[in-house]
């Protein structure tokens, strides 16, 4: 009966959720906030690695659909249902973690970007802790050459879950900003200290971010 109940899940929920964030987000007011970051990549015709905390994922599994971003998602069955969601709003899902068995899913990540897909990695999941930044992603970028790019987001109004990550949702109707920050380079060459100097950017540049997007509407 449960391999059945999970079946019946594993096949429901996904429709239903991608359902449900796509009408959600057609109601919202999106505005963004420095799209100019992204000129220098585009310039360069770079691909990205996009930044984000878990928190802030739904609003931009909106915001990014049928781009063919691939986002690394965990292999525990809560990342199989997020895998099976955003597969269904055109995203790619690569399975793995940048902490257990870490080594494989860098390579995967980093052999996206060279093959010309923009990638996206929650540097504080699957599991937290929250807002704090683990070094996986630093590793991808210093691999690739790719750039990274800090992104947040918020909602004037949302329900935030008492989940680790607080999740946010934002509600029907509501203004939503997007702010993109400065790309993040990784030299080749770097050495333990400098990785740790661009995780710790990286995560001071993710809090700040999220920081000014949660106050955009006080103004």
């Amino acid at each position: 009966m449960k391999k059945l109940l999970d079946k019946i899940t594993l096949f429901f929920v996904p429709i239903l959720g991608a359902w449900l964030i796509f009408l959600l987000g057609k109601s919202w007011k999106i505005e963004w906030v420095g799209t100019e970051n992204l000129t220098l990549p585009e310039k360069k015709n770079q691909k990205l690695i996009y930044a984000f905390w878990h928190g802030r994922m739904l609003i931009l599994s909106f915001s990014h659909r049928w781009q063919n971003v691939h986002v690394l998602i965990s292999q525990h069955r809560d990342g199989e249902l997020i895998a099976r969601i955003i597969s269904k709003l055109g995203f790619a899902a690569v399975r793995g973690s940048t902490t257990k068995g870490g080594t494989k899913a860098i390579f995967q990540m980093a052999n996206k970007n060279l093959e010309g897909y923009n990638t996206a990695v929650t540097p504080d999941g699957p599991k937290g802790p929250k807002y704090m930044a683990q070094s996986g992603i630093i590793y991808i970028a210093q691999r690739n050459g790719i750039p990274i790019i800090p992104i947040s987001n918020s909602a004037q109004k949302r329900w935030t879950l008492s989940s680790w990550d607080g999740f946010i949702i934002p509600k029907p109707f509501s203004r939503v900003v997007i702010i993109l920050g400065e790309p993040i380079y990784v030299n080749p060459d770097s050495s333990a200290e400098e990785i740790e100097q661009k995780r710790k950017e990286l995560e001071d540049k993710l809090s700040f971010l999220t920081s000014q997007a949660d106050n955009y509407f006080a103004k």
